[in-house]
């Protein structure tokens, strides 16, 4: 290499030096103006007080929920959990749950937002609401009911308002998961300590559905009757009726499913669909007696 040759190279090597320096430099600023505004926010904590500043910026934070610059609104909103160590602690909390699911849509993430609020303020009033949404979140965003489970047991065993809802959801969930037996277990246990709750029609029914899928027939017809006899205008007294005429038909009763299901016309909310299994089983008992 030549010396003009090696003049080129130091001037190229010197361009690209500068070039470097030139895109660090902004970086390096972005850098030291974060610092700064780091050192100058814990000054002012210092300066203010913890919860003072806590305030500030939850109050920062619903405003930029309001605007729907919910990313933003989250980021202040952790600048709270770290400030405060009281009620707005909890309340943050609850509030960047809340923006995750439903408006971030990040059902995991929201769920951690709950469950910590949980275990850092187990006696708040809030950790009651965040358990029941941690619990909503595994049922209908991630349709996940062995994920809700433990969190509606801890519910029900507070003792909640609602606890007879509880405890539906409970069975519900079994349900779901298809273990039919522990679901009848807990629709029972629900009809025992709650006789006189709201859902204890559907109660009775879903216990002899339970007694169907364990291939119990003889008392899910027990069950299926007592439904419809105790409440017999209530929509699932009827749909106990209508689940009776199924396993008629299924043990080839065809007499007996056909008059219980000409005896729900006029009763039965899903008409089409009635009428659509009334022939089904006419056209079997003709069919049956063309072959004798």
């Amino acid at each position: 290499m030549n010396s003009k040759q090696l003049q080129n190279l130091k001037k190229g090597l010197r361009r690209e030096e500068r070039k470097r320096l030139r895109k660090s430099r902004p970086r390096r600023g972005r850098l030291l103006l974060s610092a700064t505004l780091l050192i100058l926010f814990l000054l002012l904590a210092v300066w203010l007080g913890r919860e003072p500043l806590a305030r500030w910026q939850y109050s920062r934070a619903q405003r930029l929920f309001r605007q729907q610059q919910f990313s933003d609104a989250i980021g202040h909103l952790n600048w709270v959990t770290r400030l405060s160590s009281g009620k707005l602690n909890a309340q943050a909390r609850l509030l960047t749950g809340d923006i995750l699911d439903l408006e971030l849509k990040q059902p995991e993430q929201a769920i951690l937002a709950y469950l910590t609020l949980v275990r850092d303020f187990p006696r708040s009033p809030l950790a009651e609401t965040a358990l029941r949404r941690a619990a909503t979140v595994y049922l209908d965003r991630l349709d996940d009911p062995a994920g809700a489970l433990p969190l509606l047991q801890r519910l029900a065993d507070a003792r909640v308002a609602d606890a007879d809802t509880v405890r539906y959801r409970i069975a519900d969930s079994y349900f779901r998961l298809r273990n039919y037996e522990q679901a009848r277990i807990e629709f029972e246990t629900l009809l025992r300590l709650y006789p006189q709750t709201g859902r204890a029609a559907e109660a009775g029914y879903r216990i002899g559905i339970c007694l169907l899928l364990e291939n119990r027939t003889a008392p899910a017809e027990k069950q299926l009757r007592d439904t419809a006899g105790r409440w017999p205008d209530d929509p699932f007294g009827l749909e106990s009726l209508f689940a009776l005429a199924g396993l008629y038909e299924r043990r080839d009763e065809l007499v007996r499913a056909r008059d219980l299901l000409r005896a729900l016309r006029g009763r039965y909310p899903d008409k089409d669909l009635l009428e659509h299994r009334l022939g089904q089983v006419e056209d079997r008992i003709r069919r049956k007696k063309k072959a004798i």
